[in-house]
């Protein structure tokens, strides 16, 4: 198994389509992106080693971006502050670093991420949490929710129970059964 993870707005710019056609839905990314992607698939899928599955991901995205359709914008910077940062900025605020309207941020950063820049937060921050539960198993989950500005323990499980339809602990739980964690041990 092999994952990609793109930066924010960089599928975007790579595949030149607007991503709320790909939000909260499956598709077959061969059928989206183009033809090459199938010899790609079956040559990572028959690769000795890992390093030669990564080798032969690069390679086609190395290919891709030779090609790239569209150029960097202001909105992909502030996706990654939001990644990065999750925490409450104003519409106001984030437009303005985007020299745009809240009107034209708004369905500027819809376009590039797929979804709006408030709920993008919102799962910015989720997984942020998340994440830091997860390097920190002995932190107990109403000190994570403070942490990361939740209001109490139940906000952050309103978020679990949205984003991933479990509650935090069963996540955890989970999450630590994934086949990359057993791989790697």
């Amino acid at each position: 198994m092999l994952m990609v993870v793109f930066q924010p707005g960089a599928m975007f710019r790579l595949l030149g389509f607007a991503n709320p056609e790909l939000t909260a839905m499956f598709c077959d990314a061969e059928l989206i992106v183009d033809k090459e992607l199938r010899s790609v698939n079956d040559r990572i899928a028959n690769a000795d080693s890992y390093p030669q599955m990564i080798s032969h991901a690069e390679e086609y995205l190395l290919r891709k971006l030779r090609c790239i359709q569209r150029e960097k914008h202001p909105i992909d910077k502030i996706g990654q502050l939001l990644l990065a940062n999750p925490t409450p900025f104003s519409l106001d605020w984030l437009a303005n670093q985007a020299n745009l309207s809240a009107r034209q941020f708004e369905r500027k950063f819809s376009e590039r991420m797929g979804i709006g820049p408030k709920l993008y937060s919102r799962i910015s921050r989720f997984y942020q949490a998340f994440q830091y539960k997860e390097r920190h198993p002995g932190l107990d989950w109403l000190t994570v929710a403070v942490h990361f500005g939740y209001t109490d323990y139940y906000h952050l499980v309103k978020d679990f129970k949205q984003f991933a339809n479990v509650t935090p602990n069963l996540m955890i739980k989970e999450y630590a059964k994934r086949p990359e964690i057993i791989v790697n041990l």
